[in-house]
């Protein structure tokens, strides 16, 4: 039987499952804000009961015909997920012909290179004098902590390594500085990291969650050819989030805030789950009727 390696964020993990369990805490955290950290406060993910609960439902589990594995930690983003797929894989002895899904994680969670081979941590360059700071945080983090503290030296060097003559230049225009970024390091995502896994298995991708990462992704026609498409109500569609709008605007519930607003927690519904997991099941079976042998 072939193998299935499912990647990506707290989406393909699971994040926010446990509400729909009938049984307390869980149903009173549907009238209050419920998010990883009220979450992880109650369970610290590691209550089996709970654990064996979102295995369940996960978009994973609507995937028949392979010995499927999901990565085991919540979140993610460009770089974890190639640290997980390789562990994982290696872990499990995946074989040349086995299937990896990669759910594609927001791209503004990118460290600036958007690559940890090139992460210069421990080295110091009179050029470059916050180098480790900028290479190793997303560059929006970078922004919001620099302009609440009022640090104007770490502005002033971050414009200058992002290319602007001034951090006004950078600042008035953040929103096109962190959409250009966004572009470039969805490319050096496939590059990088997808690239390597391509020569070795056999990789496929859910596009993304937001309508931000959903334009950079697909400006990329690197992931079209291999982009799973996600069906609901006799349509296609090429990412979480072109789902999403499609489920809004039939009054449809995808996050969980859109079913309980009080929690506040943007993940998919158990309705959402499904149709995602259905919609990878039926492609492959349509389009590799053999994978199951």
């Amino acid at each position: 039987m072939k193998k299935m390696l499912f990647v990506g964020d707290s989406f393909t993990w699971g994040e926010g499952l446990e509400l729909y369990m009938d049984k307390e805490p869980f149903i009173t955290m549907r009238t209050q804000f419920a998010s990883d950290s009220e979450l992880r406060a109650i369970s610290n993910y590691e209550d089996a009961e709970v654990e064996d609960w979102r295995k369940m439902f996960r978009f994973a589990a609507y995937v028949d015909g392979f010995e499927s594995y999901v990565q085991r930690r919540n979140g993610g983003s460009f770089h974890s997920l190639g640290r997980d797929a390789y562990r994982e894989v290696g872990k499990n002895q995946f074989n040349k012909n086995d299937i990896i899904i990669i759910q594609i994680p927001p791209a503004e969670r990118s460290f600036f290179q958007s690559n940890y081979n090139l992460n210069p941590s421990g080295t110091t360059n009179q050029y470059y004098p916050y180098f480790n700071d900028v290479f190793e945080n997303p560059l929006r983090t970078l922004l919001e902590k620099y302009y609440i503290d009022g640090d104007a030296k770490h502005i002033k060097s971050l414009s200058w390594m992002m290319g602007y003559d001034t951090p006004i230049d950078m600042i008035d225009n953040q929103e096109k500085v962190l959409d250009k970024l966004s572009y470039r390091n969805t490319k050096l995502f496939f590059y990088s990291y997808v690239w390597d896994l391509m020569q070795r298995f056999d990789v496929y991708f859910i596009g993304p969650w937001g309508k931000e990462n959903y334009e950079s992704f697909s400006n990329c026609d690197e992931f079209k050819e291999k982009t799973i498409p996600l069906e609901y109500n006799g349509n296609q569609y090429d990412s979480i989030y072109t789902l999403h709008m499609a489920m809004k605007n039939d009054g449809e519930p995808f996050t969980i805030f859109e079913q309980w607003k009080k929690t506040n927690n943007l993940h998919p519904t158990l309705k959402g789950h499904k149709i995602i997991g259905e919609s990878v099941n039926k492609y492959f079976k349509n389009n590799n009727p053999k994978t199951n042998i």
